[in-house]
């Protein structure tokens, strides 16, 4: 509201203050209309706001003469302006209250690791070109759930449900493919990956790449959907059918596994996606949605290579604490939201909005130092490096400033980012020790910290 709209305010309610007491009761018809506008009266700055919330209620001249009894409408306008309360929200504080975090999103974390155990479990049963065709089909969804995502929320009244289908159709056709180049090179010579095409190997390869990426773009789909009940539902059967191999291998169990593993999720999906919406399936649309996958596929490329220097168990908290990097991005937007609407001058906003992002990454980052602490030095046995809390937590606070950025538009500088990172990560030696993995995750969080600060200046983020 201008200044000027509530300086009249305040010069109607000082008039209206001395004359308030000499006026007339409400007609008791009249007093009917004005409950429907007590609320509105509190916010209007002149008789004539009244006459038009009139107007919009259908009491029209004729309407206010012959049922209520009045000279006309804006004679009934004057009357409803001049009754106590009028005006008064103009000079009361809105206070928004601070936005409460999303704990629910924090249980969606596990939810991430059932496509990506049970296909791991069903390639190890494979062979090694099963198990490479894995890697590159988990890889590639990685960053193909970014572009589903994307899809989604073109259309975010609706599900985009043509669209979303043939994102999945083009996933799955090229993890397949993925899985087929990769795993006809799985003989080792000098080190170097080169043997020679075996059909059975590119059949397999093929198969559990393409069931693979399906399986994760299916999974895309659902949680980006919100359907957390199809989700599980579809992975149940496959992740016990895996299980299973795991304790008795067969060949044939595994073909029985990986129907499994893309068929449940697909038709979950398909069941989502029934609504057409309003994309069009073609290239024009899926085009402008890929640019996301491609810093997804930085970030599993990374992912991958520290998982080759300090395994698996290590990193396991990043991929369980993914619902709570969601929930924290998701809260510091709601909070910069919020600091928006109560901060008209754009330099404290600038200030105070930068000191909410740091202060989230600071903490969702100390949050998993200190799960990758205590774990390890728990009295089970977990073959986690215990001494790799502090390299977690750094990498925890680059990848939730990654998300953060990456929702206000800056993929193709954290693509880039991340590239260098993993140029960096490979060409340190498989032996490297943890400090030199440390420097390399610390210049990048450096990199990533400037980037956000500098976002900050831009009002845009703080939609």
């Amino acid at each position: 509201m201008s200044d000027r709209a509530v300086s009249v305010g305040q010069h109607a309610l000082r008039a209206r203050r001395g004359a308030v007491r000499f006026l007339p009761p409400l007609p008791d018809k009249l007093r009917e209309v004005d409950l429907t506008l007590a609320a509105e009266r509190g916010r209007v700055v002149d008789a004539e706001e009244i006459a038009a919330y009139l107007e919009a209620d259908g009491l029209s001249d004729e309407v206010l003469r012959g049922r209520y009894g009045t000279p006309g409408l804006f004679d009934a306008a004057e009357q409803l302006y001049r009754q106590a309360g009028t005006g008064g929200d103009l000079h009361r504080r809105f206070v928004t209250p601070p936005p409460t975090f999303p704990w629910n999103r924090v249980l969606r974390g596990p939810l991430y690791l059932l496509p990506g155990l049970s296909g791991l479990l069903i390639a190890r049963t494979l062979g090694p070109a099963a198990t490479d065709a894995f890697v590159s089909a988990a890889v590639f969804g990685w960053g193909w759930t970014a572009t589903i995502a994307s899809v989604r929320y073109a259309e975010p009244f609706g599900v985009p449900g043509r669209a979303l289908r043939a994102v999945l159709l083009v996933g799955a056709v090229a993890g397949a493919v993925g899985g087929a180049l990769v795993a006809a090179r799985h003989v080792e010579v000098g080190g170097i990956l080169l043997g020679p095409v075996s059909v059975p190997g590119v059949v397999v390869g093929g198969v559990v790449g393409g069931a693979v990426a399906l399986s994760a773009g299916a999974a895309g789909v659902l949680l980006a959907l919100q359907r957390t009940g199809p989700y599980l539902l579809a992975f149940a059967s496959p992740l016990l059918a895996a299980l299973a191999l795991s304790v008795v291998p067969s060949i044939g169990a595994a073909a029985g596994a990986l129907l499994l593993l893309a068929g449940m999720p697909l038709l979950s999906a398909l069941n989502a996606t029934r609504p057409a919406g309003t994309l069009a399936p073609q290239w024009n649309t899926l085009r402008r949605h890929v640019l996301p996958a491609l810093l997804g596929w930085m970030l599993a490329t990374t992912f991958v290579l520290l998982t080759a220097q300090l395994g698996a168990w290590t990193l396991l908290p990043l991929v369980l604490g993914t619902g709570l990097l969601e929930g924290a991005v998701w809260h510091i937007q709601e909070r910069l939201q919020r600091l928006a609407r109560l901060h008209v001058n754009l330099r404290r906003l600038r200030r105070r909005g930068a000191r909410i992002v740091v202060l989230g990454t600071v903490l969702y980052a100390a949050a998993l130092a200190g799960w990758a602490f205590v774990v390890p030095r728990l009295p089970v046995s977990i073959p986690a490096q215990p001494e790799a809390w502090a390299f977690m937590g750094v990498y925890a606070g680059a990848l939730l400033l990654s998300a953060w950025l990456a929702n206000h538009g800056r993929v193709a500088a954290l693509s880039a980012l991340w590239a260098l990172c993993g140029v960096a990560l490979y060409a340190l030696p498989p032996t490297a020790p943890l400090a030199a993995l440390a420097t390399v995750m610390t210049v990048l969080a450096a990199a990533l910290t400037a980037l956000a600060l500098h976002a900050t200046f831009d009002p845009r983020s703080y939609r």
